[in-house]
């Protein structure tokens, strides 16, 4: 028998979304910005694409979570300014 006190519950292992706000019982969740998300809501701020079916990686500029050609723009159009 197991000891009570080394025994985690189930419940404290659910984390929530950050998209949705929802319990993530996926067998897939994402990790980004300090955050959890489910592979469908995490997406970029500009243009809504899903984050996980373009690539395994996204980037934070002023605050948004954005793809990759986002970012790109982002830096280009503040380096131009």
């Amino acid at each position: 028998m197991i000891p009570s006190s080394s025994v985690t519950p189930a419940a404290a292992t659910v984390k929530q979304c950050a998209g949705c706000g929802t319990d993530i019982l996926d067998r897939y969740l994402l990790n980004a910005v300090d955050a959890y998300w489910h592979t469908g809501c995490l997406r970029c701020a500009v243009c809504q694409a899903a984050l996980a079916d373009i690539g395994s990686t996204c980037f934070t500029r002023a605050g948004l979570i954005l793809c990759k050609p986002d970012y790109i723009r982002s830096v280009v159009n503040d380096y131009i300014k």
